[in-house]
């Protein structure tokens, strides 16, 4: 949802740095490649706990997310395989990322975050799964606010913010299951509903 919003605002800059990628011979799988051990890095760097340069990285690894899709469109690269592949790295990435939180409040005897940090990776892999499978039922199951864009932007104010990071956590804990359960009632409410004649 949030995603939707964004790049209209940032599109003509992202097709016009996908052709000079394109030129320089940088294909869409390669960015996604690329993004997915930006994100490791920054889980690595969250867990020895410099919150704010982990969130830079997790930046940096964004901007890629983007870029790999708009070099797919922009220059008629996209497949099916790209699809399938930037989905699977967004898992790993957000495991990576989470995990390295999860580390962090460890070392630190912070039980209680992280058990709020492993509820929130819970949360997002739901969602996630939730609308993947749901779609081989029905149409589209993108409903709910706590999309991977938001739950990012989310993470990023709270590590970049230190004070906050409690407070995001239990936002995206709340947040993302409360999604997933959303996806399911959805998901329901249309198998049940009678076939448009």
């Amino acid at each position: 949802m949030l995603r939707k919003h964004v790049y209209p605002l940032i599109e003509s800059a992202l097709k016009k740095t996908a052709r000079v990628l394109d030129a320089r011979g940088i294909t869409p799988n390669q960015l996604t490649l690329a993004g997915l051990v930006l994100n490791f890095a920054a889980g690595w760097i969250f867990a020895s706990g410099h919150l704010f340069l982990g969130s830079l990285v997790v930046i940096l690894a964004g901007l890629g997310d983007m870029l790999d899709g708009a070099l797919a469109r922009e220059c008629g690269k996209a497949t099916s395989f790209g699809a399938f592949l930037d989905s699977v790295t967004d898992r790993y990435s957000d495991f990576f990322i989470f995990s390295g939180l999860a580390l962090h409040f460890a070392r630190h005897q912070e039980a209680h975050l992280l058990v709020i940090t492993l509820g929130a990776l819970a949360g997002a892999y739901a969602v996630s799964y939730a609308k993947a499978r749901a779609e081989n039922f029905i149409q589209n199951c993108g409903v709910g606010l706590f999309d991977r864009a938001m739950r990012i932007l989310i993470l990023l104010a709270g590590c970049l913010i230190s004070p906050l990071l409690p407070l995001a956590l239990w936002i995206l804990f709340l947040g993302s299951n409360a999604t997933a359960v959303q996806r399911v009632l959805h998901t329901r409410r249309q198998l049940a509903s009678p076939p448009a004649a």
